[in-house]
């Protein structure tokens, strides 16, 4: 019998039996003392939440966060969104996990979105830069690494080959940015942009379930990055290529200054036009891209406003279908 996904989990009261990645758990008490257990699950199509009623201890011990339970129940409402009422649930047998359930791939080819890449940046003209560029393509498991990624674990670009996606989205748009305002250092922008999230094939892991590594939980993408640059520009100038110290800042400002804020990760905010720029790109990338992803994922397409938004902080209007519709109106 085919699994029921969670982007299928729409109507009240169907039945699931299924298994599902726990994302997050947690054991709780009801105001008359009762335990419940709380959960997130998921699968390569989304999140749902989950609640059991009357959990023990046991139970609670014995689900993996982070691994596979087998849950039963029927689909339950709350706070106007889908939520798994679990009846029954065990850690689930290796024979009954298919990683092809969990892990979501991305729509476009990775070879083709690096062979485009590699075309936009093999315009970058500064030497020290290219002998970087030249490094970076040279390491076969980071590239491995860059085109397997996710870009996030659920916020945006949440598959395989999301990263590399993710960038050449955002290299795409800085190509079209630079030519208008020919005041940006296309090379600076450009290679910025490769490397801003360059640290996220660290920070997070991507063989079973999507998550944070220790690196990623201790360090971040962001001074990971930069811990890469450095590594990468050791080595061009091992090989004899003059790298300048002030080259060397400016990069690492780009990767530390992208997230634009403190409150968002950032050590450093954006100082210079290039990594001004960067921020806007990055962001504007990540949430246009989010925005289509939870409109279209919504669980009432009839509806004209999605339920309430995390990632936005509010719901999102889809728009008008018959807004270019000739209604008869004139609008004087």
């Amino acid at each position: 019998m085919p699994r029921t996904f969670v982007n299928q989990l729409t109507i009240p009261g169907t039945m699931v039996e299924a298994v599902f990645h726990v994302a997050q758990k947690d054991l709780r008490t009801t105001k008359k003392g009762t335990l419940f257990i709380s959960a997130k699950l998921r699968d390569r199509t989304g999140e749902v939440p989950a609640v059991m009623w009357d959990a023990t201890e046991a139970l609670f011990a014995a689900i993996p966060q982070g691994g596979y339970a087998l849950v039963k129940g029927r689909v339950g409402e709350f706070n106007d969104a889908p939520q798994i009422v679990i009846e029954a649930m065990r850690p689930a047998r290796d024979n009954e996990v298919d990683l092809a359930d969990f892990l979501p791939k991305g729509p476009g080819d990775p070879e083709e979105h690096l062979a485009r890449l590699k075309e936009i940046l093999d315009t970058v003209e500064r030497p020290a830069l290219r002998a970087l560029l030249d490094c970076l393509w040279a390491d076969q498991d980071l590239m491995a690494a860059l085109k397997r990624a996710p870009a996030a674990e659920k916020l945006h670009h949440a598959y395989l080959g999301g990263l590399l996606e993710h960038t050449l989205s955002v290299a795409e748009a800085a190509v079209l940015l630079a030519r208008h305002y020919p005041k940006l250092d296309r090379d600076l922008l450009l290679v910025g942009v490769l490397w801003h999230d360059i640290g996220k094939t660290r920070e997070l892991h991507y063989d079973e379930s999507f998550g944070y590594t220790d690196a990623g939980k201790l360090v971040g993408h962001l001074v990971q990055g930069v811990l890469m640059l450095e590594e990468k520009i050791r080595q061009v100038r091992a090989a004899g290529t003059e790298f300048p110290e002030t080259l060397a800042h400016v990069l690492r400002h780009l990767v530390l200054a992208h997230h634009g804020e403190h409150a968002f990760g950032s050590p450093k905010l954006p100082m210079t036009a290039e990594a001004f720029a960067l921020h806007h790109l990055d962001n504007l990338d990540a949430k246009l891209h989010g925005f289509w992803r939870d409109v279209a994922a919504d669980a009432d397409p009839s509806r004209r406003w999605t339920a309430w938004n995390r990632m936005f902080g509010g719901a999102l209007f889809k728009g008008f279908e018959e807004l270019d519709a000739n209604d008869g109106e004139s609008g004087q």
